[in-house]
């Protein structure tokens, strides 16, 4: 009888559109199985909702600012696999106050909601999704968790404005921390990525001049995943796409 390899499983957030779409695809380009997690079911013209005739990709209603919309999602993957190999909290968003490249300082008004809002997604909705899915990616093979993180988020940027966002990624960093902690009494692993400048629309338009595509950062970050089967490093790992470490 011929041997089946089993495909890999990875679930993915935030894949309405960006880095998470490309990342939905270039998985899926691989053989994965992916769960692609959708803010909103209700958008029938995205180009995710093209996709879904692909055997391969289930798409998963998740708000990851809602706890209980993380735990029905859970409920759903757990009803179509046992178990996870890679998990990526790449679901986020950029304070209203930074679109269009505001850059209000200490100084200037500050939308604090606008800033608990980011915080809300970005950090706290990597807790949610990392806790309701746990149990799924501890019995995968990987057991690898991907935080996209920021180089926003380094302390030593120098920076004087971003608040919301840059606060929320370090919080984030600090999250993935805390759970590698835990994680590597089990086997699992916990990785921060920046993915670099993208050309996306999270400004409120599209950044055409930012220094790569989201394609590009999605393939280099399926080659990071393809070359972490061999190395399995147990260190809390920061870095960019090409595997550099950055600074906390």
């Amino acid at each position: 009888m011929k041997h089946t390899e089993k495909k890999k499983t990875i679930l993915i957030t935030g894949t309405n559109r960006g880095l998470g779409l490309s990342l939905t695809k270039e998985f899926l380009r691989h053989g994965f199985i992916v769960f692609a997690g959708v803010y909103k079911l209700t958008t029938q013209g995205s180009e995710i909702q093209k996709m879904k005739d692909n055997e391969n990709l289930h798409i998963i209603e998740m708000d990851v600012k809602d706890t209980s919309s993380v735990e029905k999602a859970a409920e759903c993957v757990g009803s179509l696999t046992q178990s996870l190999d890679v998990l990526i909290n790449n679901a986020g968003i950029l304070c209203k106050e930074s679109y269009y490249r505001k850059s209000n300082t200490i100084f200037d008004e500050l939308d604090i909601d606008s800033m608990m809002d980011s915080y809300d997604v970005n950090a706290l909705g990597a807790v949610r999704v990392a806790n309701a899915f746990s149990h799924l990616l501890m019995k995968g093979e990987d057991k690898l968790l991907i935080n996209i993180s920021s180089d926003a988020a380094c302390l030593t940027i120098g920076s004087t404005d971003w608040f919301g966002y840059r606060m929320s990624k370090a919080a984030m960093n600090m999250a993935g921390s805390l759970i590698h902690n835990e994680y590597v009494k089990h086997g699992g692993r916990v990785w921060q990525i920046h993915p670099g400048w993208m050309q996306t629309y999270m400004h409120g338009e599209k950044a055409d001049n930012a220094v790569h595509s989201s394609d590009f950062a999605a393939e280099h970050i399926y080659k990071l995943v393809m070359e972490s089967e061999s190395q399995k490093s147990e260190s809390l790992q920061f870095t960019d796409i090409h595997g550099r470490p950055m600074p906390w």
